[in-house]
């Protein structure tokens, strides 16, 4: 990957941050009411037409992982338990 030529304000950082663990909340929410039975539908002008809900569970599962994945190199960076090298 190469050095950056500027650094990022850690204010902006935290920011990203804030925004990848709500982001993984709303995807567990997700997930959790649809294990308590909710469902997803497609549709077109109000009327549901496909059932999504296995489609969008998929959809949240990969969200949780890859922000699970980046909180952890965030959080492994700032301890220091991170080679970037």
């Amino acid at each position: 990957m190469g050095d950056l030529d500027r650094l990022v304000p850690s204010g902006i950082i935290e920011q990203w941050v804030y925004h990848l663990r709500r982001q993984r909340s709303r995807a567990s929410d997700a997930i959790w009411l649809i294990d308590q039975g909710f469902t997803l539908h497609d549709g077109m002008d109000g009327v549901p037409q496909n059932d999504a809900t296995a489609r969008w569970r998929a959809e949240q599962e990969t969200v949780v992982e890859e922000v699970t994945a980046l909180l952890a190199l965030y959080d492994g960076i700032n301890l220091g338990k991170v080679d970037l090298d």
